[in-house]
């Protein structure tokens, strides 16, 4: 009864299809058009920083409407070029334009989810409305879902309300973000887990200082954003949630990002502005005169790099991301980590990036002997760096580690084929809380994905197939999904 009433919603979706207003920020979850923003910024036509997502659409705008006719471009940048050019078209369009519709259906979504937004549920089903004026933008996004896993049949994730204060956005909403320069994770801020309802201040253009003192660090992104978990059905309801990053890019081939997250206060703990500054300045571990039920909170915190060959005929770079668990001398410690690689380049039937990542999510993963049950917990909050069931960082959760490869392809027209293969361990040591294993279990998975425009909208479709091990509780087989949106 339940699948035919959710058909039901959808036909009766489908009859209010539209197409939806501008957006003025790139959302995460489009792997082709990451791929065309980075082929821009490595050909230099985009100057700012493109590992913290979403991105702001106007500061891509004037840059790709003031290239210079003259400028040689390959075929592959010359297409992307083209394609986000009609995009930032549609996304400088001012006031409504219908609705949006967005309709997916899954078998076994995706345990180890990366940058490309795929289905959460078995069955989605999403209606959006927006409004963009010169100062004011508002989205509002509900979805319902079948066989939620978190209870949550109904949401609002997307929606937000957002007003320009000089070159800033401050807004209030529920955006998904992404932070740093890996594909398959991020550990600190991914899509993995639902976004939280935050208010959020962030950087439009991305203008270098003006100080000759400051003007060598380029253009530079700045986002901070103060949010609350759920109020319920967890060990410690009502946490706050504090993410700040800074994003720099000092050379054409060189981005730097520092990032920093915390929770604090939450039900039964002290939660006032004295409270909120010890958090901000560090003081908040036990031990320093501080004591448990006075501790502030528990806080992540670290840097990211992407380094392109400064020799452009060598379509090259490698990134890395580092974020520690804990504090020493007022610096991050206790390191997870992330490695990767990607190389591109200009085919006659598009353009190509193959990349290869590594992630680490054990404490002091260097050592030979690292630090178990620490990343992604912490005594004061006994449900971990979640929000909704999942990790806010990496997918992988704690103690894990993964290696991938993959290859994306994106036809002139737009279309994108993409195939990944990901190998992952989780649970090392076997102990401790764990969202994917309680025991040491190993998995590996391959997934082939197509995207195209298709009945005035966008067609996804992906399949893929997990080979757990056995007696891990873990699950064999085929999965896929399939889904097309229209304004979204």
């Amino acid at each position: 009864m339940k699948r035919r009433a959710f058909a039901w919603l959808a036909i009766a979706g489908c009859a209010l299809c539209g197409v939806a207003a501008a957006n003025p920020w790139l959302a995460p979850g489009n792997e082709g058009l990451r791929h065309d923003i980075l082929l821009l910024a490595d050909a230099g036509i985009l100057h700012g920083p493109v590992t913290t997502w979403p991105i702001s659409w106007p500061d891509v705008a004037r840059d790709v409407a003031n290239v210079d006719a003259d400028v040689p471009l390959d075929a592959a940048t010359a297409d992307a070029l083209v394609r986000v050019q009609r995009l930032a078209r549609d996304a400088a369009r001012r006031g409504s334009d219908g609705l949006g519709i967005r309709a997916a259906g899954s078998h076994e979504p995706e345990r180890l989810r990366g940058f490309a937004a795929t289905p959460r549920e078995e069955g989605e089903i999403g209606l959006q409305a927006g409004w963009l004026g010169s100062h004011l933008a508002v989205n509002l996004e509900a979805t319902v879902v079948a066989d939620a896993e978190d209870d949550r049949p109904v949401r609002a994730d997307g929606s937000y309300i957002g007003v320009n204060v000089g070159n800033f956005m401050v807004s209030v909403g529920l955006m998904e973000r992404w932070w740093g320069p890996g594909w398959d994770g991020s550990l600190i801020l991914s899509t993995n887990a639902r976004p939280i309802p935050s208010f959020t201040i962030e950087r439009n253009y991305t203008d270098a200082f003006k100080n000759p003192l400051l003007h060598w660090l380029g253009p530079w992104r700045a986002s901070l954003s103060v949010g609350q978990a759920e109020g319920h059905d967890v060990a410690v309801a009502d946490v706050r949630f504090l993410a700040a990053r800074v994003d720099l890019r000092p050379r054409p081939w060189l981005e730097i990002g520092v990032s920093r997250t915390a929770q604090w206060c939450g039900e039964g703990r002290t939660c006032t502005w004295g409270t909120f500054r010890d958090m901000l300045i560090g003081q908040d571990n036990r031990g320093d005169g501080i004591g448990e039920n006075d501790e502030p909170g528990n806080q992540m915190a670290g840097y990211d790099l992407r380094l392109r060959s400064p020799w452009r005929p060598l379509p090259l770079a490698v990134y890395t991301q580092w974020i520690g668990e804990d504090e020493a001398g007022g610096l991050p410690s206790k390191f997870l980590g992330l490695f990767g690689a990607e190389t591109w380049w200009s085919l006659e039937a598009g353009s190509l990036r193959v990349r290869a990542e590594y992630a680490d999510t054990t404490c002091t993963f260097t050592r030979e002997t690292p630090d178990f049950n620490c990343a992604y917990r912490n005594a004061l909050y006994p449900q971990g760096y979640t929000y909704r069931g999942r990790i806010i960082g990496h997918s992988l959760d704690n103690d894990g580690r993964m290696t991938s490869f993959a290859a994306l392809l994106v036809r002139p027209g737009g279309d994108t084929v993409s195939a990944t293969f990901k190998s992952a361990r989780f649970n090392r040591d076997g102990t401790g809380d764990n969202v994917n294993s309680a025991v040491p279990a190993d998995l590996r998975n391959v997934e082939l994905r197509y995207s195209r425009e298709l009945a005035g909208g966008r067609v996804d479709v992906g399949l893929g197939y997990d080979e757990a091990e056995a007696g891990t509780g873990l699950r064999s087989g085929a999965r896929g999904f399939v889904g097309w949106q229209r304004g979204f």
